[in-house]
């Protein structure tokens, strides 16, 4: 896991495509909820989410590796290693998503303007209230690893 405050940061890791970046330096919580596709190997997904008390299953995906981004509001997001961890649901390709029932694991708080970067082998439950739930607008950058990985 790594938290970033500057979208510039991701083209440390990742050949990041150019308006994806300038995307996420444009948008703000009046941008539209939805899908914006910048080449076959990242898109962005905008949503509105309610954070919430309380634990649930954790996903994690083989491909793309998912950089959280808030917009607005506040937001916990606990993470563990995969490794170990008990599958609850198995592996969809379709969807590059499965899931693992919560184990008690690190977290990071984070706010509108920074962003959390989880790998496939990081087993991640986002919307957690930090203090009291909340609404809150955020992107979730899906970039796939193993095309867009810096060599």
């Amino acid at each position: 896991m790594i938290k970033i405050t500057n979208y510039q940061d991701l083209t440390k890791y990742f050949n990041v495509p150019a308006a994806a970046i300038a995307f996420m330096e444009a948008i703000s919580g009046k941008t539209e909820n939805g899908r914006y596709d910048f080449g076959k190997d990242c898109f962005i997904n905008v949503m509105d989410c309610t954070t919430r008390e309380g634990f649930a299953d954790m996903e994690a995906h083989d491909v793309y590796v998912d950089v959280q981004c808030l917009l607005t509001g506040e937001e916990r997001i606990y993470f563990a290693n995969r490794d170990g961890l008990t599958v609850t649901q198995e592996y969809n390709p379709q969807k590059d998503i499965m899931f693992f029932a919560y184990s008690p694991c690190e977290y990071v708080d984070y706010k509108a303007g920074e962003g959390v970067v989880l790998y496939p082998e990081e087993a991640h439950l986002p919307c957690r209230a930090v203090h009291a739930p909340l609404t809150a607008k955020k992107a979730v950058i899906k970039l796939n690893c193993l095309a867009l990985a810096k060599q």
